[in-house]
């Protein structure tokens, strides 16, 4: 009878745990060997909708906020970083599906796979410098310090679209005949990204101040 009892109060307290307040998943941080808070930043319908890329990083309490806030950003940018070279792979993909009936018969997948890899080391290395929109959480239960920097994707795509007007890298994916109108093509998307990068800065400035 005992053990029914136990059995039932056991089910009794699962029941009630699950439907108490939802906790956010424990992250290990590595240095302190302890769990801390997930991210408490909610998904952007912008980051769903690809019209945003967001790194987000913390950092542990210190002593010195300021410390803690350098930590967390620059853990925000290896984030971010990530997500810009899966989205210039993306952007990289794309263009290359395009230009396919241009292709010149000694371009081939290996060629072009290792030089989407040196542009996404190029761009993370010369352009995720800052500064950037982004919103700051301290926790105040841990301390521990929350950065989440959101970057237009438009963003993204120009700096790579930019990189791809050069002759000699047109050269490599594009007969010498189309080089002049995939030049032209070019120029047409750049001058769209950069009023699409107006309007999404906007929207972030927007985010980033509510």
């Amino acid at each position: 009878m005992i053990k029914a009892g136990i059995i039932i109060l056991s089910f009794v307290m699962m029941f009630l745990t699950s439907c108490g307040p939802k906790k956010y998943v424990g992250i290990k941080d590595e240095l302190s060997k302890k769990y801390v808070e997930a991210t408490p930043f909610k998904t952007l319908p912008e980051e769903s909708s690809g019209e945003v890329v967001t790194g987000i990083g913390y950092s542990i309490k210190r002593a010195n906020p300021v410390l803690a806030r350098e930590a967390a950003i620059t853990s925000a940018q290896a984030d971010l970083a990530r997500k810009v070279e899966a989205k210039v792979e993306s952007v990289w993909k794309r263009t290359m599906a395009d230009w396919a009936e241009y292709k010149p018969e000694n371009a081939n997948e290996a060629m072009s796979v290792e030089e989407m890899k040196t542009m996404q080391k190029v761009i993370v290395d010369q352009e995720l410098r800052g500064p950037w929109q982004a919103q700051e959480f301290i926790n105040k239960d841990d301390g521990t310090y929350w950065v989440r920097i959101i970057l237009p994707s438009s963003t993204v795509e120009k700096w790579l679209k930019q990189r791809l007007q050069t002759q000699d890298l047109l050269k490599k994916y594009v007969i010498e005949s189309q080089i002049k109108k995939v030049q032209e093509d070019l120029q047409k998307d750049l001058d769209n990204l950069k009023n699409k990068e107006k309007e999404d800065l906007k929207k972030i400035n927007d985010i980033v101040n509510q």
